[in-house]
């Protein structure tokens, strides 16, 4: 999470710089425990981040506070990302991580917003402490509707021991008209904010000045702080009320009897967020920037200090805003050059995206925005870089390539395909223009990786073909169009070139080292490709391990394939195993929705396989009726083929009849519906037949599944028909022939039994039949083990486990959540438990999650009660 760390620390108080209230003080403190929410809500310079921080920081024992100060462009990505962090100092006992938690959150609809409310509120409301206040200074700035939603959720959700605090200049009616109607919101308003005479004639004695000019003051300021200060500060001037405009004359004032170097320092650093001395001096090329920054404190100008460490202080947005405004007027050309280089010099790339605009520099800011929109894309926030592409003047954006290229990815990952083709083109087009080869043909080779969802395979395998031309110069070319290749064989019905082409892509990804080099996820139908068992393996192993402890999809995605491999391999007991722990992984790294699309599938399978049909069917049913909008007519082809297969093995002939009546009526608008690609359906008749008691019919529909056998081989239904043929004749008395069905599928012992799982009770009878003379003794052994891994286990053999008692809580724990455990009881922190344990932070953020969770426990204190009443106690 890369953003300036002063966001999340409070403003610290430095003696005589911020008067004390006591009354309005109490009157905020008494206001949280009786409050969900309590909103400070003035104009600019009312002083209402100087009263939070005079009543809340720091909090007392055992209170906890989390501050997040908001910048202009702040959406719900940077809220979370800083608010989570803002938390970390109180160790809460996430259960999801913060990671997921935001990415849930940024899927865009209004469930994972939801979702994400509530891992946060649980994790809030298991926190070790007495009682917590969240603030979000600024908040005028946060201009996002998603944002406004989740902090709306967010306040109706919080439990008793936090209260939500907001600090803006207008107050935000529609996230707060819940809350205020029920009662539960308390108000600060400017008339409370504004100085009484009494509080202004204490203040300006303590400064030297007589009560006659404190009186004049108050008069003339209507009690407004940023006033009040200016005049503190020496400002004189006329008039009789001093507004915003007369703020930036008094400014001016204030400046001009400045030192002219501290003047012109002002003037340059006003570009920057945040002033430390580092960063002041490499802006601005003036060794003295620790100087300046201790007498701009030491002045009062209007600056806060938010990081004693580093002495970083943040300057009031009033007295920033008047300082850019002497810049643009007084040097227009040297304030572009300063933005420029303040980008240059910024770690946040969303805050270095703003100050690139800011400086005009639209070039540098698309060349900058395709690295920060990849990272953005990988961790599932896809609407912020569309943010950042709609911060660029439209008519800019159009002509540039690199914008373009970000927004045709970002769309991409959410699945809006044809508006994705649209920016390709566009991009493709101007790189090609501005001679840039390598560039041009990554672009052509996601037009072509687009075409396969969009069911265009001619135009596929056009682009590919021109691709094919001269050597791909770009690794993201060669991986995307490996991956198009592959895709376009599988979606031809080419299934034999699969496993091969995938090779190839194995190939390509040994140099790649990221996460989103390896997220090239093989869909449910490629993993029963002949020959996909070995290089799926090498897939999967390579992707878990290039993501490490990240919670990216990836990691579950991978486990998912594996899943799928075991089922094709005959070993549903692993592949359950597997879907159980890409589960976990999803749910911690909050990828649930992503893994759901691809494992419903699985799930549905894998109940078939344990003789539960009901479920079976049921879960089918589900992944039709989910199926989105965005995965196109071919897409919804494929899933009622799979849902089809699953009711011909569970033996429902009326789901089956209406599902293939769904897949026939759906062929007639489907794009290049070639007599290849619609092979498949041929074994969903024959399997209908048969149910129907239609015999010569199904032998009739399956030998033809038989004569085009690789294009028919969808989700290995080539191994299924040939077991089903073989039974048939073994039950006429054809040995032989049964015996030449089975044998080109048992000689392929590498691929396991394949799309044969769905025909496991012929696969038992087979089993048991004597093949003496007809089958070799290692084909007769494939077989029957084949029929083992597959065989249903009886009732009267499951009862029993169902009566045994659950394991101990110790058993259920691994020794490294032991381990873990005993720390927590010992009271130590995550940072501490990962230095004494050698772990990342994350990981011992997972372990803390998967021990509370096996202990049935919500909170690290009754963990470590759990721990303390063992007898005797757990070793360490």
């Amino acid at each position: 999470m890369n953003f300036a760390h002063a966001k999340i620390h409070p403003p610290v108080p430095r003696q005589g710089q911020l008067l004390a209230r006591p009354a309005l003080e109490a009157r905020l403190r008494d206001a949280l425990p009786a409050h969900r929410a309590v909103l400070v809500c003035a104009p600019a310079g009312y002083g209402k981040t100087a009263l939070l921080v005079r009543a809340l920081a720091p909090p007392p024992p055992g209170h906890g506070l989390a501050w997040v100060s908001l910048d202009p462009g702040d959406d719900l990505l940077r809220l979370l990302e800083c608010l989570l962090a803002a938390l970390e100092p109180f160790d809460p006992p996430w259960r999801v991580s913060p990671e997921g938690l935001v990415a849930t959150a940024q899927r865009g609809d209004a469930r994972g917003r939801q979702q994400a409310v509530d891992d946060l509120v649980n994790a809030l409301d298991a926190c070790e402490l007495e009682r917590g206040v969240i603030v979000l200074d600024d908040l005028h700035h946060l201009d996002d509707e998603a944002a406004s939603h989740f902090l709306a959720r967010l306040i109706e959700r919080l439990g008793p021991r936090w209260t939500l605090v907001l600090a803006a200049r207008e107050e935000p009616a529609a996230l707060l008209a819940r809350v205020a109607a029920a009662g539960e919101l308390a108000r600060i308003r400017e008339s409370d904010l504004q100085f009484t005479a009494d509080e202004v004639q204490a203040w300006f004695a303590a400064h030297g000045l007589d009560a006659e000019t404190a009186r004049t003051l108050h008069a003339r300021t209507a009690g407004w702080a940023a006033g009040l200060r200016l005049a503190v500060s020496g400002a004189r001037g006329g008039g009789a009320a001093i507004d915003r405009a007369a703020f930036d004359f008094l400014a001016t004032e204030v400046l001009a009897h400045l030192d002219a170097d501290l003047r012109a320092f002002l003037l340059d650093t006003s570009v920057l967020h945040e002033l430390d001395a580092t960063r002041c001096a490499a802006l601005t090329g003036d060794a003295r920037a620790p100087r300046w920054l201790d007498e701009i404190e030491r002045r009062g100008l209007f600056a806060s200090l938010v990081d004693e460490a580093t002495g970083t202080l943040r300057l009031h947005d009033l007295f920033r805003e008047a300082l850019q405004h002497r810049l643009q007027v007084e040097r227009p050309d040297d304030r572009l050059a300063l933005l420029q280089r303040a980008a240059r010099l910024e770690d946040d790339p969303l805050r270095r995206q703003s100050l690139l605009l800011a400086a005009s520099c639209f070039e540098e800011a698309a060349r900058s925005l395709l690295p920060t929109g990849t990272q953005l894309n990988v961790r599932g926030a896809a609407p912020t870089t569309l943010r950042l592409v709609e911060a660029f003047p439209a008519a800019f954006a159009a002509a540039s390539a690199e914008v373009q290229h970000t927004a045709g990815v970002a769309k991409l990952s959410l699945w809006r395909m044809h508006e994705a083709e649209r920016h390709f083109v566009q991009a493709e087009s101007l790189y090609a223009a501005r001679g840039n080869v390598a560039a041009a043909q990554t672009m052509a080779a996601r037009r072509a990786q687009i075409m396969v969802p969009l069911g265009r395979l001619q135009e596929c395998a056009a682009i590919l073909e021109s691709l094919g031309t001269a050597p791909l110069i770009e690794i993201e070319a060669r991986l995307i169009a490996a991956t198009a290749r592959m895709w376009l064989h599988l979606d031809r019905g080419e299934s034999r070139a699969v496993a091969p082409a995938f090779e190839e892509l194995l190939r390509q990804m040994q140099a790649c080292r990221t996460v989103g080099e390896w997220s090239i996820i093989p869909p449910p139908r490629q993993t029963a490709c002949p020959g996909m068992a070995e290089p799926l393996l090498r897939w999967a192993t390579g992707a878990i391990a290039v993501t490490g402890d990240e919670p990216a999809p990836l990691r579950a995605l991978a486990q998912v394939a594996l899943a799928w491999r075991a089922v094709w391999l005959g070993q549903p007991q692993r592949a359950a195993e597997l879907l159980e722990s890409a589960t976990g992984d999803a749910r911690w790294g909050g990828h649930e929705v992503i893994l759901h699309s691809h494992a419903i599938a699985l799930r549905a399978v894998l109940a078939l396989l344990r003789g539960d049909t009901a479920e079976a069917l049921r879960q089918a049913r589900v992944r039709i009726e989910e199926h989105p909008a965005g995965y196109g007519d071919w897409g919804l082809w494929h899933v009622l083929y799979l849902a089809a297969r699953i009711a011909a093995s569970a033996g429902d002939a009326s789901a089956l009849r209406g599902w293939l009546q769904r897949l026939l009526a759906l062929q007639a608008t489907l794009p290049e519906a070639s007599p290849q690609r619609l092979r498949p359906v041929a074994g969903l008749q024959g399997a209908l037949a048969d149910l129907e008691g239609r015999g010569d019919d199904a032998l009739a529909h399956w030998h033809d599944v038989l004569a085009h056998e690789e294009a028919a081989d969808l989700y290995g239904q080539s191994g299924e028909v040939r077991v089903r043929l073989a039974s048939m004749q073994l039950r006429a008395g054809a040995r032989e022939d049964a015996a030449a069905l089975l044998r080109p599928l048992l000689q392929r012992a590498d691929d396991g039994p394949r799309g044969a799982v769905f025909a496991g009770a012929a696969l038992a009878t087979l089993a048991r039949a004597d093949w003496s003379g007809q089958l070799d003794d290692a084909e007769q052994t494939v077989l029957r083990a084949w029929a083992a891994a597959l065989a249903r286990p009886e009732a009267a053999a499951v009862a029993p486990a169902a009566t045994t008692a659950p394991p101990a809580a110790t058993e259920r724990l691994t020794a490294r959540e032991l381990e873990v455990l005993a720390l927590i009881a010992r009271g130590q922190s995550n940072k501490l438990i990962a230095r004494a344990l050698d772990l990342s932070l994350h990981t011992v953020k997972r372990h803390v999650a998967n021990t509370l969770g096996k202990l049935g426990v919500a909170s690290r204190g009754q963990a470590a009660a759990w721990y303390h009443a063992q007898q005797p106690p757990i070793q360490g």
